[in-house]
């Protein structure tokens, strides 16, 4: 029951070690109840650390477009701006990135952390006409954003999760016909579910421990 959870559902070794302290019939539910809510629509929190790096209408227009992406794949992206408070996903922009720095890369995520996310923007502003930063940044923010839902390091064969865009993806991005593929958005879905319900399981054995109703393992002999 246990391989439910592994990297192919998106959770992480650390959730992982979570699950395997529960009790059997908490992770049978769990098991029950991943597939029902993988389809559920979804509320994500992303913190934007703008600092003046990306003009203000430019974002704005870049998260409309991030937010239409996942709209389809059933999450509800909410923008947040300042640091977080909590282990939210988080997003950074560079200004200045150095040429020999992951040379190619418009942006890079840290799935299997599931927080953080920083966006070269320098190098998408010098490599994009003005009028196709908003949009081409908006998938950027839609395809490291993925990465960090999917807690997985993944790519897909075409679409918004392609490992490197062609002239003819960008052209589909200008006309909006650039999306998730269908395995890209179960593997959104059932990534959020896992965590979501996963969280609440992490919650329940911290709530047991400061009650004292915890099961505690009895020392042995070599211990005592």
């Amino acid at each position: 029951m246990e391989a439910i959870f592994g990297k192919a559902w998106g959770v992480d070794s650390n959730l992982h070690r979570v699950v395997r302290r529960l009790p059997k019939w908490q992770m049978a539910v769990i098991a029950t109840l991943v597939p029902i809510c993988a389809h559920a629509q979804e509320r994500v929190t992303v913190w934007v650390q703008q600092d003046a790096v990306v003009h203000g209408r430019v974002l704005i227009m870049a998260e409309d477009v991030a937010s239409k992406l996942f709209a389809e794949a059933g999450v509800r992206i909410k923008w947040c701006y300042g640091r977080p408070t909590e282990d939210a996903i988080s997003i950074e922009f560079s200004e200045r990135t150095p040429s020999n720095y992951r040379p190619g890369s418009m942006a890079f995520a840290l799935p299997y952390e599931g927080v953080h996310i920083t966006v070269f923007y320098d190098r998408i502003s010098r490599t994009t006409l003005a009028d196709l930063t908003p949009t081409v940044l908006g998938y950027v923010l839609a395809h490291e954003i993925t990465h960090v839902l999917q807690r997985i390091d993944r790519h897909s064969e075409t679409g918004v999760m392609k490992a490197h865009w062609t002239n003819s993806d960008f052209d589909k991005m200008v006309a909006k016909r650039l999306s998730f593929t269908a395995e890209d958005i179960e593997l959104i879905q059932r990534g959020l579910a896992a965590r979501t319900l996963l969280a609440r399981a992490d919650r329940t054995i911290a709530e047991q421990y400061q009650s004292g109703s915890a099961v505690r393992v009895r020392p042995s002999t070599a211990e005592r």
